[in-house]
Formats: C-alpha cells, structure tokens, sequence
C-alpha cells in the first residue's frame, strides 16, 4: 500500500465519522425539540394546577370566612 491509498483510506474514514457524527447530531438535534415541546406542555399543564389550587384555596378561604359569621340558631334570643 503506497502513500496516496494510505491517505484515501484515512479520508475516507474521517468522512464516515464525519457522517455518524453528523447523524448522531441531526438526532440529537430532534430529542432537544422534542423535550423542549414537552417541558413547554409541562410548564402550561403546571400553571393549570396552581391556577387550580390558587382558586381552590381563594374558594376555602371564602366558605371558612362564611361559616365564621354564621349564626346558629340556639344563639338567637327568642322574642315574642
């Protein structure tokens, strides 16, 4: 093997790591997107919940405020 098909040799191996490389990237590249999309529906679904929560809890704070002015019967005086 002489000198010049020594070096076609090795730049033919460079480019095929080139090219997985390449693949390897453009792969890469697609699992980002994909994991961006879906910590983007993730943040969206979380800010549902604590809007969820949020009002739940405006909710129970509103009935506990309504059960603490509520008057029972036995505590009203009878008048005839």
């Amino acid at each position: 093997m002489d000198i010049e098909d020594l070096h076609r040799v090795v730049v033919q191996g460079f480019a095929s790591v080139t090219d997985r490389f390449d693949s390897v990237d453009a792969r890469l590249t697609a699992v980002d997107a994909k994991v961006d999309a879906v910590q983007g529906q993730m943040n969206a679904e979380f800010g549902r919940v604590k809007d969820a929560l949020m009002e739940h809890g405006r909710q129970l704070k509103d009935i506990r405020a309504a059960l603490d002015r509520k008057v029972d019967r036995d505590e009203l005086e009878v008048r005839h």
